[in-house]
């Protein structure tokens, strides 16, 4: 597997760390760094890609922009890369509204190129394309298997983790508290972990991604537990 991680601050900084740290042995991960101090409108988007010497044929793109600007210049990107699938989380809403989001997708699909926007990065399941399911089976939608005794938690197993490395982190704290506090305790560990899903209310959930993120742990432990 061979994926090219782009990253713009410290939240790509801080996926790309865990990444490196838990992906199986063979794989082989890259980053390129997208330029931080990007104008709000970009007229010659291939100007700035160029100055990123960008080449090589890749199984998958994961792309952490931290602004729309940063997301206007996936297309050039793609067109140095030889790649067929990409994802591009989305943890704040800011970064990629729905209708820049649909007309960046479009644009890159009608190339042939397959590409998901998870929001948030930890709701990510396997979708159907090769490439980003070998990554979803393991990064993504948190995944536990949960041993119980007498009541009390006793050790948890992540089978597939946020790709931050909060759902290990949790797994790591929860051991040693009760089942009927096991839940919530669950959700305020990956938040204070810290999540960096944003905190402001995104008009896609209604609800703030932070707390998006916490509830998905809050589920996977649910299943773990058969409740």
């Amino acid at each position: 597997m061979r994926l090219i991680v782009f990253i713009q601050g410290a939240y790509g900084e801080r996926i790309l760390e865990n990444l490196r740290r838990r992906a199986p042995e063979g794989w082989v991960i890259d980053d390129s760094v997208i330029p931080g101090d990007l104008p709000a409108m970009i007229e010659e988007p291939e100007g700035i890609v160029e100055g990123m010497e960008l080449g090589g044929s890749w199984d998958l793109v994961i792309f952490m922009g931290e602004s729309q600007s940063a997301f206007t210049l996936l297309p050039s990107i793609l067109e140095k890369l030889k790649v067929k699938s990409v994802i591009a989380p989305v943890d704040d809403y800011e970064w990629l509204p729905r209708g820049l989001e649909r007309q960046i997708g479009g644009e890159i699909e009608e190339r042939g190129v397959e590409i998901v926007f998870p929001r948030t990065f930890c709701a990510l399941t396997p979708v159907g394309v090769p490439s980003i399911d070998v990554f979803a089976e393991l990064f993504g939608a948190p995944s536990l298997e949960v041993e119980v005794i007498n009541g009390v938690v006793s050790c948890v197993d992540v089978l597939r983790g946020a790709p931050c490395g909060s759902t290990h982190y949790m797994a790591e704290k929860l051991p040693g508290t009760k089942i009927g506090d096991a839940k919530p305790r669950a959700g305020t560990l990956v938040q204070i972990f810290p999540c960096l899903a944003s905190r402001r209310v995104d008009r896609y959930f209604g609800d703030a991604p932070i707390h998006v993120a916490g509830k998905l742990a809050e589920k996977a432990l649910d299943k773990a537990l058969g409740e």
